[in-house]
């Protein structure tokens, strides 16, 4: 019996806890509104600053034109998923993570690459899912290979363009990017308008390379990489490379060009 009356005072502890939290619930869609104004007038819930992170191609300005938040603007009043929208609505940029702190806003931000340019009327960049970025406000463009001969049906940056033709281009960038490759820096257009056939062509020597991008593997294209080393070692001056086929490149050097080659007038060989 002696512990009846501890009991009585947990019960009504417990009652009265329960029934604070529920005047507070009630409360404070009424005590929010003045008590946000009222921490907004502080520093640390004003937006003093934006700190912006992850830019590649964008510049500062060119992020903060996109955020729609003044200096000094009430951060408990500022909705992180609006200016999230507002800035993947820039076709440059795939996706952004805005948060709060102490006195400033963190915006961290990550663009879509330029994998490759395409002459389509005009130069546009395009991502490695297709997409159209629009150009840059300082009007620079990444070194990057120039594609033509592929129709695009639209030129509208943000669009994402799903042509077969042109997801096999893509695929053939990545295997010339590849660490196992490395030849991405050394082509500089890509004429896909046969259909059987794309050329790439070199911008230090303008050596033509046949390739077939239906059936072109990472192996084919290290062979094409080991055969370009071969002859600007020999320093041969080189008619065009093809990569057709399967397990061997085959190189067709210039008549005059230095050994047997300029004897035989054939120039070819298999790697």
């Amino acid at each position: 019996m002696w512990k009846r009356p501890a009991l009585r005072r947990r019960n009504r502890r417990i009652l009265a806890l329960a029934l604070v939290s529920a005047a507070l619930t009630l409360a404070w869609p009424l005590v929010r509104p003045p008590l946000t104004r009222l921490l907004g007038a502080l520093p640390p819930f004003r937006a003093e600053g934006i700190e912006i992170s992850g830019l590649l191609y964008l510049s500062p300005e060119e992020a903060r034109a996109q955020i729609p938040v003044k200096e000094g603007e009430n951060l408990l009043l500022i909705r992180p998923s609006r200016i999230e929208a507002a800035l993947c609505a820039n076709p440059r940029i795939e996706s952004a993570r805005v948060s709060r702190a102490p006195g400033r806003l963190c915006v961290r931000i990550r663009e879509r690459r330029t994998f490759l340019l395409v002459s389509a009327g005009t130069l546009l960049e395009i991502d490695a899912n297709g997409f159209i970025l629009s150009p840059l406000g300082r009007g620079l463009v990444p070194d990057r290979p120039v594609l033509t001969g592929v129709p695009f049906p639209t030129v509208k940056p943000g669009t994402q363009v799903t042509t077969a033709r042109l997801r096999e281009i893509i695929r053939l960038v990545g295997l010339l990017e590849s660490p196992e490759v490395g030849l991405v820096s050394d082509i500089s257009e890509i004429a896909a308008s046969d259909r059987n056939r794309v050329v790439l062509r070199t911008s230090r020597d303008q050596i033509p390379i046949l390739v077939d991008p239906e059936r072109i593997t990472l192996s084919g294209m290290r062979a094409v990489r080991a055969a370009l080393r071969d002859v600007r070692t020999r320093a041969r001056r080189v008619t065009w490379l093809d990569a057709r086929y399967r397990g061997q490149v085959v190189v067709r050097c210039a008549p005059d060009s230095a050994g047997t080659e300029a004897r035989t007038g054939l120039g070819r060989e298999k790697v």
